[in-house]
């Protein structure tokens, strides 16, 4: 696949995650955002958004990767690999936690541990790929958005903490949108790089 058919389809399928993952919201009035994290809305009516969703970010994550290798950057290519297969496991298999906790007298099962298994890969798999993207993609604009993407992750926790907001829904939309500004950030770097000369090689 082309490169700009690569870069439309990783923004794609970030642009689709992130309207499906808005659109559970309204459709499920009884899972509040700020309570509730975005794994628990794959049940009930949202149950086929919220897979789409989850599908629609592995998309992203597998196009990103598809680029990276492109450019050379074997090493997040296989952590982009590993967060796209994250996403796929958290979309097959449903969790059990409410707002990050298992309920009292809730048995973990096979099914909810593959889930929490699936996240931890893609949150890992992500912030691996950042820091090891400064390696390979060592611009101005990358180094910056990591920054501010690393400063966001810190951050916001503190100002909830601080204003005293027990909002476990917020924090963690604040991870994937953090995510998902980064992996913007990746695909519209690789996308302007010179595709005769390796990314690591540029100032």
């Amino acid at each position: 696949m082309r490169r700009p058919a690569l870069v439309d389809l990783a923004r794609g399928g970030l642009l689709a995650f992130v309207g499906l993952v808005a659109l559970e919201h309204p459709l499920r009035p009884d899972l509040p955002a700020r309570e509730h994290f975005i794994s628990e809305y794959a049940s009930g009516a949202t149950h086929p958004v919220a897979i789409v969703a989850f599908c629609a970010w592995g998309v992203a994550l597998a196009a990103a990767a598809a680029l990276s290798w492109e450019r050379e950057l074997r090493a997040v290519t296989v952590l982009l690999v590993v967060a796209a297969v994250g996403a796929c496991v958290a979309a097959a298999f449903a969790t059990q936690t409410v707002a990050g906790v298992l309920p009292p007298g809730v048995v973990r099962t096979r099914s909810g541990r593959l889930h929490d298994q699936g996240t931890l890969l893609i949150f890992a798999g992500l912030l691996l790929a950042a820091l090891w993207g400064l390696r390979g993609v060592p611009t101005r604009r990358y180094r910056l958005g990591v920054l501010a993407c690393a400063s966001a992750l810190f951050l916001f926790p503190a100002v909830l903490v601080a204003a005293e907001l027990d909002w476990p829904g917020i924090g963690q939309r604040t991870f994937v949108l953090v995510g998902v500004a980064w992996l913007w950030l990746l695909v519209s770097e690789l996308a302007r790089s010179d595709p005769r000369r390796p990314a690591r090689a540029r100032a």
